[in-house]
């Protein structure tokens, strides 16, 4: 387990975990993109709207899942970071079931970082 010094930002923190990228404005055409984490195969964005930022998770085939929303930039930094954790113990690859983990951990997060209450229910238990 990696110690990181209280005074580092989330972004260096988030930088200093093995295997996480961290690409800065990674869309010419798009401007609103701030960043893109890749952990592994896992695939985050922080984008800016101004002076508040939001993060997001790529699930798959352009299925988003928001991290966090109006936010500073430490605290969408510090989401992905949050998120990642969460998720570190899932295997990367496809099946059902960890898209059922990792909505739970992106919603769990959400509601952390913004201070709202999100309902998950899984399409299992529908």
């Amino acid at each position: 387990m990696a110690f990181f010094p209280i005074d580092q930002s989330s972004r260096d923190r988030l930088a200093a975990l093995p295997g996480v990228t961290i690409i800065d404005h990674p869309s010419p055409h798009h401007p609103d993109d701030f960043a893109l984490v890749l952990a592994g195969l896992r695939c985050c964005e922080v984008f800016a709207d101004g002076a508040t930022f939001r993060a997001a998770y790529h699930l798959r085939y352009g299925e988003w899942l928001l991290l966090a929303e109006e936010v500073g930039e430490d605290a969408a930094f510090a989401a992905v970071l949050a998120f990642l954790t969460l998720v570190a113990a899932v295997p990367q690859h496809y099946a059902a079931a960890h898209d059922v983990t990792e909505r739970e951990a992106a919603a769990e997060v959400l509601a952390a970082f913004s201070g709202i209450s999100v309902a998950f229910t899984s399409a299992a238990a529908a």
